[in-house]
């Protein structure tokens, strides 16, 4: 069980949630720098996404080999597979993790999010860079936008509506929602660039025209119809239940500061968990098992995670920071066991 709290009053917030002067951060943030951390992996990147975007196109291929349900059923979760791998290597490159350069960086991660993802990169980058900024701030972190709530003082805001329906089954809800977490940022997407017309989202939305056109002509013209269709939905629901699996055990659960408490850098470390390290974990997760580390060092490469990690876990022990580690089954049940806590409050 998570050792978080169950309300987020200033007041009883647990002894783990401590700050330190800005300095500090520097000290730490010089340790990773002298080890020569923030210098680029162009290798591992070619690589990931080499193996990312071939997995799609030998899956796109398969789709003319057989109309076999069961076969694009398991070619399905290939697809999705490799579309969430490169998708976290848009990821990266909105952090400008990859490239020295900037704009090499949002050019390229616009490509991998439109062509590759058929999500706008320019959402992504201000919404998720917000949320770097204020992770688990209420009122200032995008993330906790969503129907499920953590603390009372979220669940208050709501409609009598979320209260009497969502909440108090919010605990079993949460795990049929992780599957519709893509087309969720389609929606988004599309919303986001209706009301922002650049020359940039038009770029983006023609990126994701292609992008559509392509993974769903494919099936239509390859496949039977009700073939096509399941092989489809299964991609899209597995899409979003990938990411879901990636993104929610980063911060899902852990204690929330009230919208008027101030940020401390220390809250990147206190408000995250990371899951246990290993090459797989690093693999399947794109590095975002380094949660903490991510979250100090948002433009390292995700291929030094593992080596900036003992720094700074022996940087949270000498300074008494709490550095919360737990495998994935062990997050996802902590925050499962949060929403009940929540739930429970608003059961009749």
């Amino acid at each position: 069980m998570s050792e978080r709290p169950t309300t987020t009053n200033a007041s009883h917030a647990p002894a783990y949630i401590k700050t330190l002067p800005a300095e500090y951060y520097q000290v730490l943030l010089a340790e990773v720098q002298s080890r020569g951390l923030f210098k680029r992996t162009y290798f591992h990147y070619i690589l990931a996404g080499g193996v990312g975007m071939l997995g799609m196109g030998l899956s796109l291929y398969a789709l003319s080999l057989t109309d076999s349900a069961l076969f694009q059923t398991l070619n399905a979760f290939a697809f999705a597979f490799f579309s969430v791998q490169v998708g976290m290597l848009g990821h990266d490159l909105s952090h400008e993790e990859v490239f020295e350069s900037r704009e090499r960086n949002r050019f390229w991660g616009m490509l991998a999010w439109g062509l590759l993802g058929g999500l706008s990169e320019s959402r992504w980058f201000h919404k998720h860079n917000a949320h770097h900024k204020n992770p688990n701030h209420i009122g200032h972190d995008p993330d906790l936008e969503i129907p499920f709530v953590f603390s009372d003082i979220q669940a208050v805001l709501r409609s009598p509506f979320y209260k009497q329906w969502v909440f108090p089954y919010q605990h079993v809800l949460f795990w049929s929602a992780l599957f519709f977490v893509y087309p969720y940022n389609i929606a988004y997407s599309m919303k986001h660039i209706l009301d922002n017309i650049t020359m940039r989202t038009v770029v983006e939305l023609v990126l994701m025209a292609v992008h559509f056109v392509i993974t769903i002509g494919l099936p239509v013209y390859f496949l039977p119809l009700p073939v096509a269709m399941l092989f489809l939905g299964i991609t899209f629901l597995v899409i979003g239940a990938y990411l879901g699996m990636v993104f929610a055990p980063n911060h899902k659960g852990e204690w929330m500061l009230e919208e008027n408490e101030p940020f401390n850098w220390t809250h990147q470390v206190t408000l995250t968990r990371n899951l246990y390290p290993s090459r797989l974990a690093s693999y399947l997760f794109g590095g975002l098992n380094f949660q903490i580390e991510h979250h100090l060092f948002p433009n390292m490469p995700r291929f030094n995670y593992r080596k900036a990690q003992p720094i700074v876990e022996k940087f949270c022990k000498q300074y008494g920071l709490r550095y919360h580690q737990t495998t994935w089954v062990g997050s996802m049940r902590e925050i499962h066991q949060s929403l009940k806590e929540e739930a429970s409050r608003w059961r009749a």
